[in-house]
């Protein structure tokens, strides 16, 4: 049986200083990404990618990361790409405070898709 490869994409938002990872492998690699990204080892034991087909995870004075089982090709797991890249960026813009969520949102969400998909 081959391993998946570990992949890890990081994507800024706004600026430098925020940021959503982008990350696809088995859970035990995924567990590795949050730990590095200093997520609680707790946040960790929930990785369940079996049954979802994405999940974002954030907690505060870290960094969301995107988890998916692997690299999103089809319209179905593009649009889950998206969908976690909504709620990625949706915790940022809580954790600064900016209300405004119109144009800079989506452009922060469409940032995180392009990224992802192009790093191909």
């Amino acid at each position: 049986m081959s391993r998946k490869k570990r992949v890890e994409i990081v994507v800024p938002i706004l600026n430098d200083e925020y940021k959503v990872i982008v990350c696809f492998g088995e859970p035990s690699d995924i567990k590795k990404t949050l730990l590095k990204w200093f997520h609680k080892p707790a946040d960790s034991s929930i990785v369940d990618l079996q049954h979802r087909r994405g999940c974002c995870f954030y907690a505060p004075d870290c960094h969301p990361v995107i988890a998916l089982p692997h690299f999103p090709k089809t319209g179905e797991e593009i649009g889950t790409l998206s969908h976690e890249a909504v709620h990625a960026v949706s915790d940022i813009f809580k954790k600064i405070e900016e209300n405004d969520v119109n144009e800079v949102f989506a452009h922060s969400v469409g940032a995180v898709v392009r990224n992802v998909l192009e790093s191909k």
